[in-house]
């Protein structure tokens, strides 16, 4: 058998496919979508050119992949953070807390999570994004007025969205200072302002805790 190179890692079959979704979000992070190539992945991952492919059907499939991993962690850094959190006001409020946090954990990962092109050739983003709303929906028709419609839920999820991805690409920006410097003063200001966007779309549950505030 012929030695390994001097410097190559190698892989089970069933870890390959995880160092290049990891590979994949920090070459974006660095580079962005566009500077993303499966070759420059496979070069870091210490594989051929062609043993991607044996994984991922193309470029595309690979930013899936990443893009699906990101939504997964979306979702437990969101879950961790309401793990204590009693009133659905401020469930909701903490969305835009976990979206900033994120991005500044994983910094192009939101990019491709949102991503038009990939969405529309990968279903199963559409399908992380309605698990997302799904979790979050139950909160939101509690905040509701009695009696409005599921629409006006919706519409607040949606305005809760566009709030924590303006503040994710103030962060992003450096408008607040360095995003590693800033990332929990930026979280504490997105919540707050969803806070007060959530008290605009219904009715009061009483005071939020002191705890809450300063997440």
């Amino acid at each position: 058998m012929a030695p390994t190179p001097k410097g190559r890692a190698t892989y089970h079959h069933g870890d390959l496919a995880a160092a290049l979704v990891q590979t994949t979000l920090e070459i974006i992070d660095e580079v962005g979508v566009r500077g993303f190539s499966v070759a420059e992945a496979a070069r870091r991952t210490c594989v051929s050119p062609g043993a991607p492919y044996r994984h991922f059907s193309d470029r595309d499939a690979l930013l899936a992949a990443a893009a699906l991993e990101v939504s997964r962690r979306l979702r437990a850094i969101y879950l961790d953070t309401v793990a204590d959190v009693g009133s659905a006001q401020e469930r909701l409020a903490t969305v835009a807390g976990t979206f900033v946090r994120t991005a500044a954990r994983y910094r192009g990962g939101l990019d491709i999570l949102f991503a038009p092109g990939l969405r529309a050739t990968h279903p199963e983003l559409r399908d992380s994004s309605r698990e997302f709303v799904d979790l979050l929906l139950p909160s939101a028709f509690e905040v509701v007025a009695p009696g409005e419609a599921a629409v006006t839920a919706v519409a607040l999820l949606d305005a809760l969205h566009a709030l924590a991805r303006g503040y994710v690409a103030q962060l992003l920006e450096g408008k607040f200072g360095d995003p590693d410097d800033v990332v929990e003063e930026v979280a504490i200001r997105a919540t707050r302002a969803a806070r007060a966007l959530v008290a605009g779309y219904g009715v009061s549950s009483g005071p939020v805790c002191e705890e809450s505030r300063d997440r």
